[in-house]
């Protein structure tokens, strides 16, 4: 996808194992586990805010520094959709819980 190396690790396969490996799960326990909704929604609201500051960064910067906010403001955006698909997967399950719990 992208081939943007720091020392010997690809970035983009390292960002892309890391959210599905550790952020998608750790999102997964916090939304079924923790009761108090903003500590659920803490990695939604840090990535945002660092999605939120590398965009501004892009947008600011000249020059080749540009690029490289690009593509952290890429990485937290898919951080960030990991998370999204956490909370989908965790509305789903309480949704065919609600269903079952009806249907008795």
């Amino acid at each position: 996808m992208f081939d943007v190396w720091m020392g010997d690790i690809e970035l983009t396969t390292f960002i892309s194992i890391f959210s599905i490996v550790v952020l998608l799960p750790i999102q997964l326990l916090l939304c079924f586990k923790v009761n108090n909704k903003v500590i659920r929604l803490l990695p939604v609201i840090l990535l945002s805010i660092f999605t939120i500051i590398f965009a501004a960064m892009s947008i600011t910067i000249t020059g080749w520094d540009r690029l490289g906010y690009i593509f952290l403001v890429i990485f937290t955006g898919f951080m960030l959709l990991m998370c999204g698909i956490g909370w989908g997967i965790w509305w789903i399950i309480n949704r065919k819980k609600q269903s079952k719990t009806q249907h008795k």
